[in-house]
């Protein structure tokens, strides 16, 4: 596993059937969809980041630091909550 044969480097990729213009536009309403569910979720992070702090929410909650409030709380790293606060900070302001 992971070694490379000569005979693989010219192996061509099946090339994908074109979609449809009625499949393009249902992946285009998810995606809309999907992104609209982004833009709540940011505005409701960013009302309770801007009425609370990020260590006032985890303090309570017996986290020590960002990283293990943002794993046990949210299930992400902490530089992906960082960027959600950014993001959220920029929304408020």
């Amino acid at each position: 596993m992971g070694e490379r044969h000569e005979d693989q480097e010219h192996i061509v990729e099946p090339v994908r059937p074109p979609i449809t213009a009625a499949r393009a536009h249902e992946v285009t309403a998810g995606l809309r969809e999907a992104m609209d569910d982004v833009r709540r979720s940011v505005e409701m992070f960013a009302a309770g980041s801007a009425t609370r702090t990020p260590p006032a929410s985890r303090l309570p909650l017996g986290r020590s630091s960002w990283e293990s409030y943002a794993d046990s709380v949210f299930g992400i790293s902490r530089a992906q909550a960082c960027r959600i606060l950014d993001v959220a900070r920029t929304e408020v302001a």
